[in-house]
Protein backbone atom coordinates (compact mmCIF):
# COMPACT_ATOMS: atom_id res chain seq x y z
CA UNK A 1 0.00 0.00 0.00
CA UNK A 2 2.60 2.66 0.54
CA UNK A 3 4.59 1.97 -2.27
CA UNK A 4 1.60 2.63 -4.57
CA UNK A 5 0.29 5.20 -2.85
CA UNK A 6 3.36 7.27 -1.59
CA UNK A 7 2.74 10.18 -4.33
CA UNK A 8 -1.03 10.63 -3.14
CA UNK A 9 -1.50 14.22 -2.58
CA UNK A 10 -3.75 13.17 -0.02
CA UNK A 11 -2.03 11.06 2.39
CA UNK A 12 -0.48 13.01 5.30
CA UNK A 13 -0.28 10.37 7.48
CA UNK A 14 0.11 6.39 7.85
CA UNK A 15 -2.01 4.44 10.43
CA UNK A 16 -1.86 0.84 11.13
CA UNK A 17 -3.96 -1.65 13.34
CA UNK A 18 -6.89 0.08 14.43
CA UNK A 19 -8.41 -1.16 18.30
CA UNK A 20 -5.46 -3.97 18.04
CA UNK A 21 -3.73 -5.60 20.77
CA UNK A 22 -2.09 -2.48 22.15
CA UNK A 23 -2.29 -2.92 25.46
CA UNK A 24 -0.35 -6.50 25.61
CA UNK A 25 3.28 -7.19 25.25
CA UNK A 26 2.51 -9.31 22.42
CA UNK A 27 0.38 -6.07 20.96
CA UNK A 28 3.53 -4.05 21.05
CA UNK A 29 5.81 -6.11 19.28
CA UNK A 30 3.52 -6.17 16.20
CA UNK A 31 3.59 -2.35 16.29
CA UNK A 32 6.74 -2.17 16.91
CA UNK A 33 7.38 -4.55 13.70
CA UNK A 34 5.31 -2.42 11.75
CA UNK A 35 5.76 0.95 12.51
CA UNK A 36 8.73 0.32 11.94
CA UNK A 37 8.46 -1.10 8.24
CA UNK A 38 6.60 1.91 7.71
CA UNK A 39 9.37 3.92 8.77
CA UNK A 40 11.96 2.29 6.37
CA UNK A 41 9.43 2.42 3.50
CA UNK A 42 7.60 6.72 4.10
CA UNK A 43 10.59 8.91 6.13
CA UNK A 44 8.52 11.77 4.98
CA UNK A 45 5.20 10.89 6.43
CA UNK A 46 4.33 10.37 10.78
CA UNK A 47 2.24 7.11 11.74
CA UNK A 48 0.18 6.15 14.02
CA UNK A 49 -2.44 3.73 15.06
CA UNK A 50 -5.76 4.03 16.81
CA UNK A 51 -6.66 2.88 20.08
CA UNK A 52 -9.50 2.75 22.28
CA UNK A 53 -8.04 1.43 25.92
CA UNK A 54 -8.49 3.65 28.39
CA UNK A 55 -5.77 3.98 29.95
CA UNK A 56 -4.56 1.22 29.51
CA UNK A 57 -2.31 1.21 26.57
CA UNK A 58 1.40 0.82 26.44
CA UNK A 59 2.39 1.70 22.56
CA UNK A 60 2.43 5.34 22.47
CA UNK A 61 6.48 5.60 22.66
CA UNK A 62 5.93 3.89 19.19
CA UNK A 63 3.97 6.29 17.18
CA UNK A 64 4.74 9.64 15.64
CA UNK A 65 0.88 10.70 16.77
CA UNK A 66 -1.08 9.50 19.60
CA UNK A 67 -4.56 8.66 17.82
CA UNK A 68 -7.45 7.65 20.23
CA UNK A 69 -10.53 6.59 19.52
CA UNK A 70 -13.30 7.11 22.13
CA UNK A 71 -17.20 7.80 21.84
CA UNK A 72 -18.73 9.79 24.80
CA UNK A 73 -22.51 10.63 25.68
CA UNK A 74 -22.79 7.31 23.34
CA UNK A 75 -21.27 4.18 25.14
CA UNK A 76 -20.78 5.90 28.46
CA UNK A 77 -22.58 9.18 29.96
CA UNK A 78 -19.37 11.29 30.98
CA UNK A 79 -19.38 14.88 29.81
CA UNK A 80 -17.31 14.88 26.72
CA UNK A 81 -14.62 18.00 27.67
CA UNK A 82 -14.51 15.90 31.19
CA UNK A 83 -13.33 12.83 29.98
CA UNK A 84 -11.72 14.32 26.56
CA UNK A 85 -9.10 16.23 29.31
CA UNK A 86 -9.21 13.12 31.64
CA UNK A 87 -7.77 10.83 28.98
CA UNK A 88 -5.46 13.63 27.11
CA UNK A 89 -3.61 14.83 30.69
CA UNK A 90 -2.88 10.69 31.22
CA UNK A 91 -1.34 10.07 28.39
CA UNK A 92 0.93 13.48 28.66
CA UNK A 93 1.37 12.53 32.51
CA UNK A 94 1.56 8.39 32.54
CA UNK A 95 2.61 7.20 28.94
CA UNK A 96 5.34 8.14 26.43
CA UNK A 97 3.27 9.53 24.62
CA UNK A 98 3.68 12.98 26.16
CA UNK A 99 4.28 15.79 23.84
CA UNK A 100 3.01 14.39 20.87
CA UNK A 101 0.26 15.58 18.58
CA UNK A 102 -2.76 14.11 19.56
CA UNK A 103 -5.73 13.39 17.45
CA UNK A 104 -9.27 11.90 18.14
CA UNK A 105 -9.70 9.36 15.43
CA UNK A 106 -12.96 8.25 15.72
CA UNK A 107 -16.42 9.92 17.74
CA UNK A 108 -19.77 9.41 17.05
CA UNK A 109 -23.11 8.30 18.28
CA UNK A 110 -25.80 6.10 16.52
CA UNK A 111 -28.85 7.12 14.94
CA UNK A 112 -31.63 5.08 12.87
CA UNK A 113 -32.34 7.38 9.60
CA UNK A 114 -35.96 8.07 10.56
CA UNK A 115 -36.61 7.21 13.78
CA UNK A 116 -37.69 10.36 15.93
CA UNK A 117 -39.93 10.92 19.15
CA UNK A 118 -39.99 13.97 21.71
CA UNK A 119 -37.97 12.57 24.21
CA UNK A 120 -34.73 12.64 21.92
CA UNK A 121 -34.24 9.19 23.33
CA UNK A 122 -31.31 6.86 22.16
CA UNK A 123 -31.16 5.56 18.95
CA UNK A 124 -33.26 8.68 17.36
CA UNK A 125 -31.63 11.30 14.95
CA UNK A 126 -32.43 13.90 17.23
CA UNK A 127 -30.30 12.01 19.75
CA UNK A 128 -27.78 11.34 16.86
CA UNK A 129 -27.57 15.31 16.31
CA UNK A 130 -27.37 16.69 19.70
CA UNK A 131 -24.13 13.91 20.92
CA UNK A 132 -22.24 14.63 17.93
CA UNK A 133 -22.61 18.34 18.23
CA UNK A 134 -21.44 17.85 21.54
CA UNK A 135 -18.66 15.75 21.00
CA UNK A 136 -17.21 17.70 17.74
CA UNK A 137 -17.38 21.28 19.24
CA UNK A 138 -15.97 20.10 22.50
CA UNK A 139 -13.33 18.26 20.29
CA UNK A 140 -12.68 21.42 18.12
CA UNK A 141 -12.27 23.70 21.49
CA UNK A 142 -9.66 21.45 23.32
CA UNK A 143 -6.47 23.62 22.56
CA UNK A 144 -4.47 20.74 22.93
CA UNK A 145 -6.30 18.01 20.10
CA UNK A 146 -4.81 18.67 16.79
CA UNK A 147 -7.88 17.35 15.04
CA UNK A 148 -11.00 15.02 14.83
CA UNK A 149 -12.61 12.23 12.65
CA UNK A 150 -16.18 11.49 12.88
CA UNK A 151 -17.25 7.77 12.84
CA UNK A 152 -18.47 7.34 10.11
CA UNK A 153 -20.32 8.68 6.85
CA UNK A 154 -22.96 6.12 6.19
CA UNK A 155 -24.46 3.47 7.99
CA UNK A 156 -22.80 -0.18 7.53
CA UNK A 157 -23.12 -3.83 7.72
CA UNK A 158 -21.39 -5.16 10.66
CA UNK A 159 -19.78 -8.87 11.12
CA UNK A 160 -21.65 -11.66 12.62
CA UNK A 161 -20.74 -10.80 16.30
CA UNK A 162 -22.59 -7.56 16.33
CA UNK A 163 -25.47 -9.19 14.52
CA UNK A 164 -27.26 -9.26 18.37
CA UNK A 165 -26.30 -6.27 19.69
CA UNK A 166 -26.68 -3.36 17.27
CA UNK A 167 -30.30 -2.35 15.45
CA UNK A 168 -30.86 -3.48 11.85
CA UNK A 169 -27.36 -5.23 11.82
CA UNK A 170 -25.73 -2.24 10.72
CA UNK A 171 -23.74 -0.06 12.49
CA UNK A 172 -25.97 3.27 12.18
CA UNK A 173 -23.49 5.30 13.32
CA UNK A 174 -23.12 7.45 9.85
CA UNK A 175 -24.57 10.72 9.32
CA UNK A 176 -26.29 9.67 5.83
CA UNK A 177 -27.72 5.72 5.67
CA UNK A 178 -26.71 3.25 3.67
CA UNK A 179 -28.98 4.68 0.87
CA UNK A 180 -26.95 8.18 1.63
CA UNK A 181 -30.64 9.79 3.07
CA UNK A 182 -29.02 12.46 5.56
CA UNK A 183 -29.57 12.20 8.78
CA UNK A 184 -30.25 15.42 11.31
CA UNK A 185 -26.21 14.58 12.27
CA UNK A 186 -25.61 15.82 8.73
CA UNK A 187 -26.62 19.39 8.84
CA UNK A 188 -25.15 19.83 12.24
CA UNK A 189 -22.06 18.31 10.80
CA UNK A 190 -22.48 20.54 8.45
CA UNK A 191 -22.93 23.36 10.12
CA UNK A 192 -20.43 23.25 12.43
CA UNK A 193 -17.02 23.01 10.10
CA UNK A 194 -18.82 25.80 8.31
CA UNK A 195 -18.38 27.78 11.38
CA UNK A 196 -14.80 27.24 11.01
CA UNK A 197 -14.55 28.63 7.39
CA UNK A 198 -11.32 28.57 5.00
CA UNK A 199 -8.40 26.74 7.00
CA UNK A 200 -6.26 28.70 5.36
CA UNK A 201 -7.78 32.18 6.91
Amino acid sequence: MIPAHYNHPSIYIWGILNECASKTEYGKECYTKQLSLIKELDQTRPHSFASCKFKTDICFGLPDVVSYNIYPKWYHDTPVGEYLDDLYQWVQKETEGRGKPFLITEIGAGGIYGYRNPYHSKWTEEYQARTLEDQVRSVLEYQDCCGVYIWQFCDIRISEEWFGTRPRTMNNKGIVDEYRRRKLAYDVVKKIFEEYGDYME
